[in-house]
């Protein structure tokens, strides 16, 4: 049996206080004070497991035979909120092994454990074979059994016989109850005698899944403005977290602005929205604040823009100053816009004559804008200046960056050389906060480096072909919010948003272009993806 104690440990903070006055005669005072003291106890979840019966027993079995033990009741306590599992071993010290071996220490019978199979196949006891024994469940009070398997040995670390878990308390008197028995085939030649071994019930209180924020406040991370800071995510806080996609917010010290984050089913922590950073010509990024010196280039741990974030002309829609220089840092504040284009038409496409947000080929209607593709009939709805409530501010537009800009560089006439797929001589700082990096997007058929990785494409082949294999997933719905917010040209023009969106991987591929991922609408592609390194992306970051 095994149990956890309840304890509860109250702390109360008191602090002497001495007050001292001088009252002039004829004059009355009011005295007050105030303070905060602090209490805090501390609440361990408890689990009991009780047994019918102290012993598994099959009397006198004939030789020849086959037959079942008596059938004992398993029953589970807990006030664990996040509920419990229950798992059977067999052996201890004293019996070191899976087998039921004879009473007689002399004696080298035994009957054998049938071997543990994560789907069993034994349907009846009469399916055992000769001098073999194996065990079989209820969770349903006896109505059906499951088959009969063999149990791990206690020691194993691997193995886990699961009987019964729960997703909540348990707190009626009559508890969660499990029915268990064992069943054994004899020979007519097996020597007679007593056969023995322990087989171990163990119930663990499930803990509650520790969410992002319950680890940023476990790591003793401090709050800015009300949320835990970009700048503080590790490596520590991302592993302790379980993969359940929720949403939390964090704030970028640099300039105060808000992002999304999520840990997603690759097991990483990404941002679940775009960077909004506007560069500044006056304000130096230091290993501090920004992803510089994180990575193999520890000695580039500073950077100074040598060209401010731009915003469009707004007659044209051209952003005034873009340079087709790609070795050049250039990057673009299109407005506070929000990407709530429609998402059911997979043939939404703008003409590549549509060249921004406010270019006169559109139609302001309140908050939304509609872009006119000349291309068909239909119109489409893209952008709003109020986000959408399903996805809140996911859908914020954020800037374009051009790679040089993305990896923080003044000239990035180093990274040009074909690496070959592989990150040697790749850049590695960024724009990101410090903590967070851009992802990698590797292919090679070399898998002996152990440097083939494409984290985009991971997430492709997750979510549209593991997590959702029936269905086209929606890059744009929860809990990824990407986003088909065009791309700027070298020439400074916006095309196609809302048709097609591009983000910046850190993974070079030529002295020209660099490996991205693409999103249309209800796909994505990512693999041998490349473009041209002078295009106005977007970034996004996810934690080292």
């Amino acid at each position: 049996m095994h149990r956890s104690i309840t304890k509860i440990t109250t702390t109360v903070f008191l602090s002497s206080l001495i007050v001292s006055t001088s009252v002039h005669p004829g004059m009355v005072h009011a005295l007050t004070y105030s303070r905060d003291i602090g209490v805090n106890f501390t609440f361990n979840s408890s689990i009991q497991v009780t047994l019918s019966s102290p012993d598994l027993v099959i009397s006198n079995l004939a030789p020849g035979t086959v037959a079942d033990s008596n059938v004992i009741d398993v029953n589970i306590l807990t006030n664990s909120i996040a509920g419990y599992t229950l798992n059977a071993t067999v052996g201890n010290n004293t019996y070191n092994t899976r087998n039921l071996v004879h009473s007689d220490s002399n004696a080298t019978a035994a009957f054998t454990s049938v071997n543990y199979a994560t789907t069993p196949t034994i349907i009846s006891n009469t399916d055992l074979a000769d001098d073999t024994w194996a065990y079989s469940y209820s969770v349903d009070d006896g109505s059906t059994w499951a088959n009969y398997n063999g149990l791990p040995l206690y020691s194993d670390e691997t193995n886990v016989a699961l009987l019964k878990e729960s997703n909540g308390p348990v707190a009626t008197n009559a508890g969660d109850k499990v029915k268990f028995k064992i069943a054994a085939r004899a020979a007519s030649t097996q020597v007679s005698g007593e056969y023995n071994n322990v087989i171990n019930f163990t119930a663990v209180a499930t803990p509650l899944p520790k969410t992002l924020e319950m680890a940023f406040a476990d790591s003793g991370a401090t709050k800015l403005d009300g949320f835990y800071k970009m700048q503080d995510m590790t490596s520590e806080i991302c592993d302790a977290v379980e993969v359940d996609e929720s949403q939390l917010q964090l704030i970028d010290s640099r300039d105060n602005k808000i992002y999304w984050i999520a840990k997603l089913a690759d097991g990483h922590c990404w941002m679940t929205q775009n960077l909004d950073l506007d560069l500044k010509t006056d304000v130096t990024y230091t290993h501090a604040d920004t992803d510089l010196g994180w990575g193999s280039d520890s000695s580039t741990v500073s950077w100074t823009p040598i060209n401010g974030t731009l915003t469009p002309n707004a007659a044209s829609g051209i952003v005034t100053g873009w340079s087709s220089d790609a070795y050049l840092p250039f990057s673009a504040d299109t407005g506070n816009w929000y990407f709530v284009g429609t998402y059911d038409n997979y043939y939404a496409r703008l003409s590549d004559d549509v060249n921004y947000l406010t270019s006169a080929n559109r139609r302001v209607e309140g908050s939304k804008i509609t872009v006119y593709a000349t291309s068909r009939d239909a119109q489409e709805d893209y952008f709003s200046n109020q986000p959408l409530i399903v996805n809140d501010t996911h859908g914020h537009i954020g800037n374009y960056y051009n790679f040089s800009a993305a990896i923080a560089s003044n000239d990035s006439s180093n990274f040009i050389q074909d690496v070959n797929y592989f990150p040697s001589s790749a850049p590695q700082n960024s724009i990101c906060p410090a903590g967070w990096r851009l992802p990698t997007m590797i292919r090679s058929s070399d898998t002996s480096s152990g440097d083939v990785t494409d984290e985009f494409a991971r997430l492709n082949d997750l979510y549209q072909t593991e997590l959702y294999p029936s269905t086209s997933f929606n890059f744009e719905s929860a809990p990824l919010y990407f986003m088909r917010g065009g791309a700027i040209g070298d020439d400074g023009a916006l095309s196609n948003p809302g048709g097609y969106g591009s983000y910046w991987s850190s993974t070079v591929n030529s002295a020209s272009n660099i490996f991205t991922l693409i999103l249309y609408t209800y796909s994505a592609q990512s693999s041998n993806v490349t473009t041209n390194r002078g295009m106005g992306l977007f970034v996004r970051c996810l934690a080292r």
